[in-house]
C-alpha cells in the first residue's frame, strides 16, 4: 500500500510546482507592478495547491476553480476544522480571489497594489493553515 500512495503523489507532483511557479512569478509581478497578472498569478498558486493537497490524498482533483467547492473538499478530505473555520471566516476574500480568475483577464478592472499585496497575505495566512494541517508546504513561498 505505501508504494501505491508514492505512486499517486508522484503523479500529482506536477500541481505543486505549477503552484510554485505561479506563486514565484506573482511575486515578479508584483514586484514589476503588473498587479492584474500578479492577482491571477497569486489565484492559480492557491487553486493548483489546493488541488494538488486533494489529489494526493484521493487520486483525483475537482475540475474546477470555484474555491468555496475547493476548500470544502480540501476540508473534507483532511477532516480539518480549522481549513473550514479560517474559509468561513475569510469568505470575501476568497470570493474576491476567485474573481481575479476572472477579471484580470476578462474585464478591465484594474488591481492596485494594496490589493494585491492584501491577497499575498492573506495567502500567506491560508498557506500556514494548510501546513499545518496537511504538513505540505507551498515551495517558494
Amino acid at each position: 500500500m505505501p508504494c501505491k500512495q508514492k505512486d499517486r503523489m508522484g503523479n500529482f507532483k506536477f500541481l505543486k510546482q505549477r503552484a510554485s511557479e505561479f506563486w514565484e512569478r506573482g511575486i515578479e509581478d508584483l514586484e514589476k507592478k503588473r498587479f492584474n497578472l500578479a492577482a491571477f498569478d497569486f489565484e492559480q498558486a492557491i487553486q493548483l495547491f489546493i488541488k494538488y493537497l486533494i489529489g494526493i490524498k484521493v487520486g483525483d482533483w475537482p475540475k474546477t476553480h470555484f474555491f468555496t467547492d475547493l476548500i470544502k473538499e480540501l476540508a473534507m478530505v483532511y477532516d480539518s476544522q480549522e481549513i473550514m473555520d479560517f474559509f468561513i471566516r475569510n469568505e470575501i476574500f476568497f470570493s474576491d480571489l476567485e474573481d481575479a480568475y476572472f477579471t484580470s483577464r476578462y474585464f478591465d478592472k484594474k488591481f492596485s497594489e494594496s490589493l494585491v499585496s492584501n491577497i499575498v497575505e492573506k495567502c500567506k495566512e491560508f498557506l500556514l493553515v494548510i501546513e499545518n494541517t496537511t504538513g505540505e508546504k507551498l515551495p517558494n513561498e
